[in-house]
């Protein structure tokens, strides 16, 4: 391979790079797609004019270091531990996809001053390292949370710990796994107080089951604090059954706590549906 210093959008796939510098090669790169290259041992990639980047890492990396004053939309997945340090102040759009337990140290990050959007797929987000990885951010506006775990015995994720990391979001996300932690962490006994509520306008989410009592006490304590809420979508599992075994009680299950929720809160706009495992990352924007 011979440097290309005009080259603006390059796209690698299964290739081997052995040990290239990519800025060296390619320095006015404006679109970079990385799915599953291998060679690059520890890259520290300074590309000033980059804008799009898509890095899927199957390597093992001690470190990765992206140094992009201008790159606006930045997807990242890993299923190996990888030290990520991102210096990139324009960024608005960014999917953090790791596929690791922990990831104590793995993102650093100089600054984000206009991250908007953010995608936030890990191997449990409720693990110490996950959210500490972030520093509270104040841009950003729309947030989903996926964990591949589902709702591990020492998660402790919770609704205030999300609002305060990111307190002013308005559209949040909550994908399955997700939802069944913040689930398992919640305490029944005592509602937390939600900082951060009143900006928030829509919610979307993906129910694993239906409890009878600890879903809709879950939900109520979401609902009640959010008092600028406008819309809700609510999607239960078409897979599963919910909390029973008979499918009419199935049914059943799932018609009580539609209808005790838009009697509740009967001034949101509400949407119900059912999903499966596909249907749910079809709904993702970031899916390909």
């Amino acid at each position: 391979m011979s440097p290309m210093p005009m080259l603006t959008s390059l796209i690698l796939e299964y290739t081997h790079l052995d040990g290239q510098q990519l800025d060296k090669w390619f320095p006015n790169l404006q679109v970079l797609n990385l799915v599953q290259v291998t060679g690059l041992q520890d890259p520290n990639i300074r590309l000033l004019n980059l804008k799009t980047c898509l890095w899927d890492v199957i390597d093992y990396l001690r470190s990765l270091t992206l140094i992009t004053p201008n790159l606006t939309t930045f997807k990242f997945k890993s299923m190996k531990p990888a030290a990520l340090h991102l210096e990139a102040p324009k960024l608005s759009q960014f999917y953090l996809d790791l596929y690791v337990r922990e990831f104590a140290g793995a993102l650093t990050v100089k600054k984000f001053e206009n991250l908007k959007t953010l995608w936030l797929d890990v191997f449990y987000i409720g693990s110490r390292s996950s959210f500490s990885a972030f520093p509270i951010t104040k841009t950003v506006e729309s947030l989903t949370l996926h964990s591949r775990y589902g709702s591990p015995t020492d998660s402790n994720l919770t609704l205030g710990k999300v609002f305060t990391v990111f307190p002013n979001v308005s559209s949040l996300c909550i994908k399955s796994g997700a939802w069944s932690e913040l689930e398992a962490c919640f305490n029944r006994q005592g509602w937390e107080i939600l900082d951060g509520r009143k900006g928030l306008k829509t919610i979307r989410a993906y129910l694993m089951s239906i409890d009878p009592l600890l879903t809709f006490s879950f939900v109520s304590c979401l609902l009640d604090q959010c008092v600028g809420l406008l819309e809700v979508s609510l999607f239960i599992n078409a897979d599963y059954p919910d909390y029973y075994d008979d499918d009419d009680d199935d049914d059943d299950a799932s018609e009580s706590f539609m209808s005790k929720c838009m009697a509740r809160w009967p001034g949101l706009k509400w949407t119900w549906g059912e999903w499966s495992e596909f249907m749910e990352d079809l709904n993702d924007p970031w899916y390909t």
